[in-house]
Parts: structure tokens; C-alpha cells; sequence
């Protein structure tokens, strides 16, 4: 064989190959005038996402074209080879039924046998890593390939359920502000601390209208800003200073009359502003000297707790309607200076550092009769842990501090069973979606975002 026959050789052995791998890839590719089959799957049960394989025919490998749904409700969609499609079981997929689709046309199969769905309440990661020698990567993104500092405060947009805002910190400092798409599955900086003449933020909130994004400022100096606020006219951009104090850390906003609530740390005091005539009232001392407190509201508005974790308490302080402003405030849980974990009621409950919280309903109050239906659950910061308080000042821990096989610390990052497995490393942040009963966690020193998804 001379040397061009061996080319043309070459060259035609390289095109039956490549005629030959053209094949093979199409044979895995969806055919739209052949139908989709479902044939088997596995495991046969399992809880939220666990890892599914679906076996069959005529899938295709473009995941984009195809749709999972597992007891009626869309499953995450992970991969394909054409035969075999890798899926996460949604949460509360309790009907079992498992229904393929493929294509803009919707060919569909479905399995004939149904998934034993097991509900199961567990902690798990949105976003957010951190490599194993501890470096971490700031960074916006998608979910899978983004960073954080510390994440700190959140609060779910009133207006955009899908639209969570986080205060990321650098050690205590709040140095910016991103947005977390549940529908895009990003993190995005919207405002960075320099926009605003800011030296911590501290707390966001939005106005009792849902078109305004207040921003406490914390800075140790006289006449320092002490709230700012971002609209959403503007894309929440563009900040503008409302009121100015030395060192708040709160903006906490009355669910009814709107009223705005700050204080200064420096002090202990507590100040309402009136949006009406633009005038600001001191109206008590709360803890006096170096008192960082945080105000929240109950649903109703009947009454607020403070959070003070450099005390290791919460208080409560009754609304006064008549006068429109908040009674003097007392003790609730914990004791005075006195940092530890226990459960129980009030003053027997010990505290880390009490930090964000949030109220939430309680289903067997409402069946029970009871006046006040919600529980306040808090991010216990130096506990590692979440925990929350009952109306009658009883004080559980709901997740984190398990794993005690592995070793006896109460910090860690591990995901899983509330109490059993998981674990968090000064979690400071906590939202509550209503909706979809679903926990997001600012897990401060692991830099992540950690959720709880409420699988009953």
C-alpha cells in the first residue's frame, strides 16, 4: 500500500468511526415518532430528595426536554443517557405516582407501579461552599457555583416570594447586600456598603407597604445614619438616609400601623419614629449600656419580642393600641449575661446568642383553640443551633447540634435528620416562607445557605 492509499485509508477508517459514534449518540437521542417508555425505577421509597433512576426508552440525553414529576409534583432533573434519567424526589410527593415527558410535543409515559413516599423534615444546602482547607470564594451565581462571606439577615420579598434579601457580613460587619432567586437559582450583590455611607448593616426589612427595603446602620459615632431605605420603584437601588443615630442595629416595622422602631446600642434605647410628621420619640431604656437588641413583631401586632444576644435574652414588650407605641419591655426567656444551651421555660431557659427570629403559625394551636397561634423561631448563634419559643415562654430545640458519633462538638457542617445529624456553625440569619413551609438559615461560619423544608 503506497503512501496516499494509506491516507485515503486513514481517512475513511476516521469517517466510519466518526459515522459509527454519530450513530450510537443518535440511538440515545429522543425520537419524536417513537413513544417514551417507562419501565422500572429505583429505589421503590425514600423521603425528599432522594436520588431516583428512572428506566425506560426513548428519554433522550437534552435535559432541558425533559420534564419529572413525582406525585404530581416537578422533580429536579439531574441527567440522562436516554435510558436511565437521574432525578431528586421533591418534597411532599405523597401520591407516588411517577409521570414522564419529553419534548415541546409532551410525549409522556408513566411508571405503573407508585413510589412510597416517606415525609421527613430535614436540614439540607441551597448555595454556597466553602473548600476543605476552609477557603471560601465571594462570588454571585448560580446556586451550585457561588459564595458568601457570612450570611446574616434575610427577609422574603412581600411582593416575590421566589426573591429572598441577605445581608452578607464579613466576620460581624454587613458589607453588602444580595438577592437570592429561587426561580433563577442565582445570588446577585444589588448594594454594596460603600453605595449607602455605611459602616455595618445590621438589619433589612421592608415597609409595611412591600415597595420599600429598609437598612439599619450601625456606627459608633453622634448623629451617625442609623436607617436608610432602597425603593422598589428603583430596583431597590439609589439608598436614601431616613433617620440618623448613634450605633442602632434595628428596624424593626409594626405589622398594622407600619411604624418604624430603632434604637441605639450605646444607650439601651428604643425610639419610634412617625412616618406621618417625620419626628422620632425616645421611649424607654431597655438594657442600659452596650444593649444590641432586635425588634420583631407578632402578626398581629399585639406585642414584639426583642432579641439581645449580648445579654442572652428575649423580651417582650406589649402593643399599646390606644397610644399606638410599644409598653416597657420584660424578660422573657433566658437569663441575664447568662450564655449557655438548655431548654425550658423562661428564665430556666438558657441562650447563646439570640439573633434573627421569626413567627410562625402552629397548626394544633389553631385546632386548640388557642388566642395566640404562632411560635417565634430564632437562630441561636452561639448555640448552633435553631430554636424556638412557644406563647407560654417554653423554649425547644428544633435543629442542629447532632452527630454526636462523629465527635462532641455542637458546631459543624452537616446536613440531614433535625436533631440526630445536623449541624450549624453560628447560624445568625432565619426567614420563614409561609407558602411552601420552608426555613431559610444565614449559616454564618459555614457560609451557606442551609433550608429546612417542613415535610408533613
Amino acid at each position: 500500500m503506497n503512501f496516499g492509499c494509506l491516507i485515503l485509508f486513514c481517512l475513511g477508517m476516521l469517517f466510519f468511526i466518526s459515522c459509527k459514534e454519530e450513530t450510537e449518540n443518535n440511538k440515545n437521542e429522543f425520537d419524536p415518532n417513537k413513544p417514551v417508555e417507562v419501565t422500572d425505577f429505583t429505589p421503590k421509597s425514600g423521603s425528599a430528595k432522594t436520588r431516583m433512576h428512572i428506566y425506560g426508552k426513548n428519554f433522550g440525553t437534552d435535559i432541558s426536554q425533559i420534564s419529572v414529576k413525582v406525585g404530581g409534583i416537578p422533580a429536579k432533573v439531574i441527567g440522562s443517557n436516554g435510558d436511565i434519567i437521574y432525578c431528586l424526589v421533591p418534597h411532599r410527593a405523597v401520591e407516588g405516582t411517577i409521570e414522564v415527558a419529553i419534548g415541546s410535543g409532551g410525549k409522556q409515559a408513566i411508571a405503573s407501579e407508585l413510589f412510597q413516599y416517606q415525609s421527613k423534615t430535614v436540614v439540607s444546602t441551597l448555595a454556597g461552599y466553602v473548600d476543605p482547607t476552609g477557603k471560601k470564594e465571594v462570588k454571585d451565581g448560580p446556586f451550585d457555583d457561588c459564595g458568601f462571606e457570612g450570611p446574616r439577615w434575610m427577609n422574603i420579598d412581600p411582593k416575590n416570594k421566589h426573591h429572598i434579601y441577605m445581608i452578607d457580613a464579613s466576620g460581624v460587619t454587613g458589607v453588602s447586600i444580595r438577592l437570592l432567586d429561587l426561580e433563577a437559582n442565582t445570588v446577585s450583590t444589588i448594594l454594596q456598603r460603600g453605595q449607602g455611607n455605611w459602616e455595618n448593616m445590621r438589619q433589612i426589612e421592608f415597609s409595611l407597604t412591600g415597595d420599600t427595603l429598609l437598612i439599619s446602620n450601625e456606627r459608633d459615632a453622634n448623629g451617625a445614619i442609623a436607617v436608610s431605605y432602597v425603593t422598589r420603584s428603583n430596583g431597590f437601588k439609589r439608598p436614601q438616609h431616613l433617620v440618623y443615630y448613634r450605633k442602632n442595629n434595628t428596624c424593626g416595622i409594626h405589622p398594622v400601623n407600619g411604624e418604624l422602631y430603632y434604637n441605639s446600642r450605646t444607650t439601651g434605647e428604643i425610639v419610634r419614629y412617625n412616618w406621618q410628621t417625620g419626628d422620632s420619640e425616645v421611649l424607654y431604656t431597655l438594657k442600659s449600656r452596650d444593649c444590641q437588641f432586635f425588634v420583631f413583631f407578632h402578626p398581629t401586632g399585639d406585642y414584639a419580642y426583642m432579641t439581645i444576644p449580648n445579654k442572652k435574652l428575649i423580651m417582650k414588650a406589649e402593643y399599646d393600641w390606644e397610644n399606638k407605641t410599644l409598653k416597657v419591655a420584660n424578660n422573657f426567656v433566658g437569663s441575664d449575661g447568662k450564655e449557655g444551651w438548655q431548654d425550658g421555660q423562661g428564665t430556666n431557659a438558657l441562650l447563646g446568642n439570640p439573633m434573627q427570629g421569626c413567627f410562625v403559625k402552629n397548626e394544633k394551636y389553631v385546632q386548640e383553640g388557642k388566642s395566640d397561634l404562632y411560635d417565634f423561631y430564632f437562630a441561636d448563634q452561639n448555640a448552633h443551633c435553631i430554636r424556638y419559643v412557644t406563647p407560654e415562654g417554653f423554649v425547644y430545640t428544633y435543629a442542629g447540634r447532632g452527630s454526636k458519633g462523629v465527635n462532641s462538638s455542637a458546631n459543624g457542617y452537616v446536613d440531614g435528620d433535625l436533631l440526630k445529624e445536623a449541624r450549624f456553625n453560628q447560624p445568625v440569619g432565619i426567614a420563614y416562607d409561609e407558602e411552601n413551609k420552608t426555613f431559610y438559615i444565614g449559616d454564618a461560619n459555614n457560609a451557606r445557605i442551609r433550608t429546612i423544608v417542613v415535610d408533613e
